[in-house]
């Protein structure tokens, strides 16, 4: 039976109801109910959702089978808007990031996500936040932390179990090596800058919210040109200090604060 939808643009669980098998009409009332229980809170179903309810319905495949298709497409969807917001966020604080990593490990980034926010008391599992900080070393930092699922596993095999020493590819280490053999440090990375005026300016900033004119005083500048020039824009192309309001670059209460990236080198110049 081919089931049309209704005016609302919900599948015709009537049709079924009324002219269907025994079968068929028990799981099509089941689904009635379930949608129109999203209805009725305001909730529209996307058309995923109906084609598989058809198909349980039309006895293609059973319920557990629905509601397994129905959970890996909603936990995909989230994990990609997830993914999405992520790259936005960090390119607007300076970052130049694509979804390469993201696409390439999409399940890993979604374990990842789940091991750092799931905790069970009863069965000893603890918040595991080290996979999801592997995953952004490698985004940010261009490290070759090994990405594997099974790593994630609670209590998982010995033979399944990471090695810390082999974190690192060899191949990644082969390039890190100094001429002595031993790994480098990486002291100079990608929050290192040798421009001094973007030095000084991170730390006028610091943890606040400045204005030019605030920057410029704290500077003791009087040529708003070359500040800008020398200081505000190289600062924000190489990702260290962003917009408050990035999409109203002149808005009358414009302030600039540092980036994360920023943050990092402010950090370092304390120490």
């Amino acid at each position: 039976m081919n089931m049309s939808n209704d005016k609302d643009g919900y599948l015709n669980f009537d049709e079924y109801i009324r002219q269907g098998e025994p079968a068929q009409r028990e799981r099509a009332e089941a689904w009635r109910v379930a949608i129109g229980l999203q209805a009725v809170d305001g909730l529209k179903t996307s058309e995923y959702l109906q084609d598989t309810a058809r198909r349980n319905i039309e006895g293609e495949i059973t319920i557990d089978e629905a509601r397994e298709l129905v959970k890996q497409y909603y936990i995909t969807k989230t994990t990609r808007t997830t993914a999405l917001f992520t790259i936005k966020y960090l390119r607007m604080l300076g970052f130049s990031v694509n979804n390469d990593l993201f696409a390439n490990h999409s399940w890993y980034f979604r374990n990842a996500l789940v091991r750092a926010n799931y905790r069970n008391v009863a069965k000893g599992i603890e918040y595991e936040p080290l996979f999801l900080i592997r995953f952004f070393r490698n985004l940010l930092l261009g490290e070759k932390n090994i990405l594997k699922n099974r790593y994630m596993m609670i209590n998982p095999p010995e033979e399944w179990r990471m090695q810390e020493s082999k974190q690192i590819s060899a191949q990644a280490q082969d390039k890190l090596r100094t001429s002595s053999g031993q790994v480098s440090l990486q002291v100079r990375d990608k929050f290192h800058t040798d421009n001094y005026d973007i030095i000084n300016l991170v730390k006028t900033i610091g943890n606040n919210q400045l204005s030019v004119k605030e920057m410029m005083e704290e500077l003791a500048l009087k040529g708003r040109d070359n500040f800008i020039h020398l200081y505000l824009n190289p600062a924000i192309a190489e990702g260290f200090v962003c917009m408050r309001y990035p999409d109203k670059p002149r808005h009358p209460r414009q302030k600039y604060l540092l980036t994360v990236k920023g943050l990092a080198l402010f950090n370092g110049q304390k120490n």
